[in-house]
């Protein structure tokens, strides 16, 4: 029997709790039956999934059952208050009727990927702080309309040092979409060029010889250089790269004039730096 305003007075009797309650059960159990989607909002957290309601009762969606995944589940516990009181979709995986026990999976639901525009302004929240860098969830900017938006914003993006050491996992942070990597991993933080490290734009240049600037800080003896005018590098001289002439390409990249044009060979790229790393070709060496 329907909940409708013609009977309203039959529940409004505690003494028809129970009827009630077959009521609500009923329309679960024939959602499972019929395998239809279900809406269910976000009450509160557990250890391992997260308590909901359903069509008026309680249920409960596993965090390996939800809409999307995470790599660890602190990352599910720290993003767990953002969830709260959220709507999301799912089947009714299980149901029992004495005592009453509901299992969502939520994992049959697809999100379409929203347009992100790049060197946009998000809001996120820090779902893990690592050694290297913060994942940040931006997800919670659409509020969860496009599901999970899980990004790095590594530890040389941010604005600050001192940035990643006052910001911790749980809390809210506003960042910048930089694009995407290979794999198709979000590239986020407020530094511009940070992206282009990522996304494989300048892999093309790896194992070419090219044209670098030499910028050198006359106070600080410190040295970098621009291949093709832009992209950052660094020369280090060890025997892996100079096995027999270590000493002779020292001396020619120290004894390098500011803005002095010379070539190069692009080994690789310092994705942890953002730079290229590229072998220098000293006078007395053939290039």
């Amino acid at each position: 029997m329907a909940k409708t305003s013609e009977d309203i007075a039959h529940y409004l009797n505690p003494a028809n709790d129970k009827s009630y309650l077959q009521d609500l059960l009923l329309a679960v159990t024939e959602a499972y039956e019929n395998k239809a989607v279900v809406t269910f909002k976000i009450i509160a957290a557990k250890e391992k999934g997260f308590l909901v309601k359903t069509k008026g009762l309680y249920a409960y969606v596993p965090f390996n059952h939800f809409a999307w995944s995470y790599p660890t589940i602190k990352f599910w516990h720290n993003a767990a208050e953002a969830l709260i009181g959220n709507y999301f979709q799912g089947k009714i995986h299980h149901v029992t009727k004495d005592p009453i026990s509901i299992l969502i999976d939520a994992a049959v639901y697809n999100y379409e990927n929203p347009e992100l525009e790049k060197s946009k302004k998000y809001r996120g929240i820090i779902v893990q702080k690592s050694t290297y860098g913060l994942f940040v969830d931006l997800g919670l900017h659409f509020n969860w309309r496009f599901g999970s938006l899980l990004g790095l914003i590594h530890r040389s993006a941010l604005t600050n040092e001192t940035d990643y050491d006052r910001l911790n996992a749980g809390e809210n942070i506003i960042t910048k979409f930089q694009g995407c990597t290979k794999d198709g991993k979000l590239i986020l933080g407020k530094k511009q060029q940070q992206g282009k490290w990522e996304d494989g734009t300048l892999d093309k240049l790896v194992d070419t010889i090219q044209n670098a600037t030499v910028v050198k800080d006359e106070d600080n003896h410190k040295m970098l250089f621009y291949v093709a005018g832009e992209h950052k590098a660094k020369a280090i001289v060890n025997k892996a790269i100079y096995p027999n002439s270590k000493s002779i390409a020292k001396a020619y990249r120290d004894g390098l004039k500011n803005r002095t044009t010379i070539r190069c060979k692009v080994l690789r790229i310092n994705r942890k730096k953002d730079c290229f790393i590229i072998r220098l070709f000293p006078s007395t060496e053939i290039s």
